[in-house]
């Protein structure tokens, strides 16, 4: 079902480590919300790892990943809002997620107009630096609440001694 070289490869790049990271971390201090957030994205990192063999293996037209792939950035969107809603995330983290993934199903979309229906190649070089950039900028989301913990604790800190 799945290539384990693939799920290695994904893994080694660290940004599948680096978001189980942020939620260890988070779990620890106990930051619930932070915490969940990264388990979100966690899962949601591992479960692309785990299908991106299987997809490549039976998208040999180049078409049907990247519809795949908008799915997952909208499902996990959609996870994001809902459980910021409900107030199992923060808020503020939800919205800079959205609005950092936002890109990727559009860029999708576009990858897939640009190679099959206008038959072009603009896309090349856009699509292979702001997608992991904004994985990037994902994993980065996942460690503001560990940062906004740590500088509160040390402000904290600093007062007391005074």
């Amino acid at each position: 079902m799945f290539d384990i070289n693939s799920l290695l490869n994904y893994l080694y790049n660290g940004q599948t480590i680096s978001v189980c990271l942020a939620f260890i971390l988070l779990y620890f201090i106990r930051d619930s919300k932070g915490a969940f957030f990264s388990l979100i994205t966690a899962v949601f990192f591992l479960y692309g790892s785990l299908t991106q063999s299987l997809v490549y293996e039976y998208d040999i037209d180049f078409i049907y990943r990247y519809i795949f792939w908008s799915i997952n950035d909208l499902i996990w969107m959609g996870c994001i809002a809902y459980f910021a809603i409900k107030d199992r995330l923060y808020l503020w983290q939800s919205i800079i997620g959205q609005l950092v993934v936002v890109l990727s199903p559009i860029l999708q979309i576009f990858r897939l107009l640009d190679r099959h229906l206008w038959d072009l190649s603009y896309s090349d070089a856009i699509y292979k630096t702001t997608l992991p950039l904004i994985n990037l900028a994902v994993v980065v989301i996942c460690f503001l609440p560990l940062f906004l913990v740590l500088s509160s604790r040390i402000k904290s800190n600093k007062q007391l001694a005074n």
